[in-house]
């Protein structure tokens, strides 16, 4: 590694969300504040009915749909407003975890520039000086 190097991390988007990690044991029924959604978990079985009526540039619309999705045990689910219930699409974590990842990442850093002579990298940099 080139000498005056530095670790960067990416800063994480720190916005916390309300949400559930699926158990087995996790049931629920509940609906949008808006009445348009209505889920309900039994089972690790995620059923979202959506009842909507639009009308646009005189074009009425009705929707009624049905989503029934199977998910793994220890799935986090976060609450939207609008419509229930999402499988994130990105990794979630809980504060605890994010300390420990961030704990983990200090000590690779301190191994790298505190002379821990075990370390490979800091043997690579020595060997190139």
């Amino acid at each position: 590694m080139a000498k005056n190097m530095e670790f960067f991390t990416a800063k994480p988007n720190l916005h916390q969300v309300f949400g559930r990690t699926v158990t087995k044991e996790l049931e629920f029924d509940e609906w949008t504040e808006d009445k348009m959604v209505h889920q309900t978990l039994k089972d690790l079985v995620l059923r979202t009915e959506v009842e909507n009526e639009s009308e646009f540039n005189g074009i009425k619309s009705k929707e009624h749909s049905v989503l029934e999705q199977t998910l793994p045990e220890g799935t986090r689910i976060i609450w939207n407003e609008k419509v229930g219930y999402i499988i994130p699409n990105r990794q979630i974590c809980t504060l605890e975890e994010l300390e420990e990842d961030i704990k983990d990442m200090k000590n690779v850093y301190n191994d790298v520039y505190k002379g821990d002579d075990k370390n490979d990298l800091k043997r690579d940099e020595e060997k190139s000086s």
